[in-house]
């Protein structure tokens, strides 16, 4: 088609030919300023139908009614560089657009005896997805854009209600959207509305009913949908924001808030049961304070995205903080709810792939229902994560349904922390020491410190049960500081006693290892108690090491004062095996997860032996965990593994119990 620029005149020519010749359409001109649209010619047909206007003053969106304008206007938006001319099937509507610098003109015509079906070919070129319903909610027709969004068939919907449609949580909102569009015969407006696609997901939109008008009376409705996210009315992002999470997209707290008496209403109702699962991402907290948050993000984003595949038109996610979500499930089984923790459960093992790193992920679900666990949000959720830290108690990802039991565990737990708090200050907190033998000379020549906690109320605490709760409450650094003091306070007692050849290792935890301080308090210690550096080791866990830029800095300044560098657990972490060769590290340590059982494993032994060799050909000094058997010492003797530690030599011990059993041989 000719790149074409037509004046003012040539368009009323125009006009007036459509007018002369075709008597029964209805003839507009359009002349558009900006964003401004105003009716330039209107014939005696146009006139008639939609009122008289006044000549370069009337704006199109005044003149023209709400339905036709609104859904002319997304064509008029589009940029146009030469004319054209639009016929539908019946040549029944016509748009001719010609532009000259940066004003346009346009020429729309209608056959004035066939408007209705021009009307709806307006309707399937508008972007917007469109609903035509009565004034009972029934679905008359769609537009091309409305199925394309939410997916249904026009044969699926036609004739059914709107509401079977729409969110729960929506269908008061929009049942009185309709109910006073037809009342007040004016379009209004819904600023957040939850239709549900044939997926089951629930999309939010913004939506604006536009009343259709014979004789003085409603006929039908026209529903524009838009989806919210991507729509610019500042107003509907607040209102979209206060209900969403951010990062996620899913419900929020809010939203939970004010949906679950509805929920809890209907399932009164019906005499349904309602489930409330608690997830929570195992080590979400560790793989964020080691990987940073912007991956952290990522896979919080994968979580919600994966546990959307299951929502159905009776379930609903929240994010409420941190890696915590909810699901709520209407109308289920015991069965069915869990069958759904186990979909989630396995929907979040899949590997998560970011640039070049691999993270697996795990969950944890704690279940609380309607009626049996209580009747409002607040109780529910209490009694789920009650289960959750259930589940996490013994091994994390599982899942578990709330049971009156928990209820004493929980507060037990609350009430450890709060002792824990204490620990220090009332001297509960011990240090054993468990040794490390060189198995050429079978002679010990260093430590491992350990912790342990004896409390008046709990007795003696296992560190799988307190460390967790050190680390989520964050006193691990605390406790961890006072662990290295009492290390180099021991070694400056053994200085004392002319005993100068052994080390001692203290575990440093992620948090430690990230803290600006961690140097400037080691040196303290050190200076404290006159201390050689050399004589502490820092056992430093793989995951703690993911960030090479940091990582690098922080072990150089720990090595530039003299200190010993181990890496613990190795081959369990997340880390690439590149970094050994960059790192200023000493020692690895194989994790005992290969030691225990490689008499019996052959897979265990081929990975000591390979651990052992990369080690050597580094340069680095290898410790063996977890030695319980001869067949272990012999296997490590054989592939020049130096040192080990385990309970064939010796369980950790308190000081005065390792002086008396165990020689220290200079």
């Amino acid at each position: 088609m000719k790149r074409t620029t037509l004046d003012l005149m040539s368009l009323k020519k125009i006009a007036n030919y459509y007018s002369e010749f075709e008597p029964s359409v209805i003839t507009f001109m359009i002349f558009r300023i900006g964003d401004l649209f105003n009716v330039f010619f209107a014939n005696e047909n146009c006139q008639k139908e939609f009122g008289h206007f006044h000549e370069e003053t009337q704006l199109a969106e005044r003149y023209l009614p709400n339905d036709i304008w609104l859904a002319l206007k997304p064509m008029l938006m589009q940029p146009h560089d030469e004319m054209k001319i639009n016929f539908d099937s019946n040549h029944k509507i016509s748009i001719l657009v010609g532009k000259d610098g940066h004003d346009t003109f346009y020429l729309c015509t209608i056959h004035k005896k066939h408007q209705d079906s021009s009307f709806i070919s307006l309707l399937e070129q508008n972007l917007d997805s469109i609903v035509t319903i009565d004034e009972d909610g029934t679905i008359l027709n769609s537009n091309q854009a409305a199925k394309a969004k939410f997916g249904y068939k026009e044969s699926y919907i036609t004739g059914k209600s709107l509401y079977e449609f729409v969110s729960i949580f929506s269908k008061d909102k929009i049942q009185k959207l309709i109910k006073e569009t037809v009342l007040l015969k004016k379009p209004l407006e819904l600023a957040d509305c939850g239709i549900k696609t044939i997926e089951g997901k629930t999309v939010v939109i913004f939506a604006k009913s536009i009343p259709i008008i014979e004789n003085q009376k409603v006929v039908k409705i026209l529903l524009l949908f838009r989806d919210i996210t991507p729509y610019n009315d500042k107003n509907i992002s607040v209102t979209y924001l206060s209900y969403h999470d951010q990062l996620t997209g899913a419900w929020n707290n809010k939203a939970l808030n004010e949906h679950f008496p509805d929920v809890i209403q209907e399932a009164k109702r019906q005499k349904q049961k309602v489930a409330v699962l608690s997830i929570d991402l195992d080590r979400f907290k560790k793989v964020n304070e080691n990987y940073g948050s912007s991956v952290g993000d990522i896979i919080l984003s994968e979580a919600a995205k994966r546990i959307s595949y299951i929502i159905n038109d009776s379930s609903y996610l929240y994010k409420l903080n941190g890696d915590h979500f909810i699901f709520v499930v209407q109308n289920a089984t015991k069965e069915q709810i869990q069958s759904i923790a186990m979909q989630i459960i396995d929907l979040l093992k899949e590997p998560i792939n970011i640039g070049d790193l691999e993270l697996s992920i795990s969950a944890s679900i704690g279940i609380a229902c309607f009626p049996n666990d209580g009747d409002c949000v607040e109780e529910l959720l209490r009694k789920s994560n009650q289960a959750l830290f259930y589940v996490k108690e013994r091994g994390r990802s599982g899942f578990r349904f709330y049971q009156n039991a928990m209820e004493d565990q929980f507060r037990n737990t609350a009430l450890m922390e709060a002792h824990l708090r204490r620990a220090i200050e009332k001297e509960e907190l011990i240090v054993y020491y468990q040794p490390q033998i060189d198995l050429e000379t079978e002679k010990i020549t260093s430590f491992e410190a350990l912790l342990r906690w004896q409390n008046p109320k709990f007795g003696f605490v296992s560190p799988d049960k307190f460390i967790p709760i050190a680390e989520d409450s964050g006193l691990i650094i605390e406790i961890g500081d006072w662990v290295l003091e009492q290390a180099c306070k021991q070694l400056g007692e053994w200085k004392k006693q002319n005993i100068t050849n052994v080390r001692i290792a203290v575990n440093i935890s992620p948090k430690q290892f990230r803290e600006d301080k961690l140097a400037s308090k080691i040196l303290q210690y050190l200076n404290r108690y006159d201390v050689k550096p050399e004589m502490l080791e820092l056992e430093i866990t793989e995951s703690s090491m993911t960030d090479a830029e940091d990582t690098m800095i922080i072990l150089k300044q720990l090595k530039s004062m003299g200190l010993i560098i181990s890496i613990d657990d190795f081959g369990t972490g997340y880390s690439s095996l590149s970094y050994i060769k960059r790192y200023p590290i000493d020692i690895i340590k194989i994790d005992q997860s290969f030691i225990r059982d490689m008499d019996t494993d052959e897979k265990d032994r081929a990975i000591a032996k390979t651990i052992i060799h990369l080690a050597h050909s580094l340069g680095l000094d290898v410790i063996a965990e977890g030695v319980e058997k001869e067949e272990h010492v012999g296997f490590l003797k054989d592939h020049q593994c130096k040192k080990a530690q385990g309970f064939l030599f010796s369980k950790p011990l308190p000081l005065c119990e390792l002086m008396k059993t165990i020689p220290l041989i200079n």
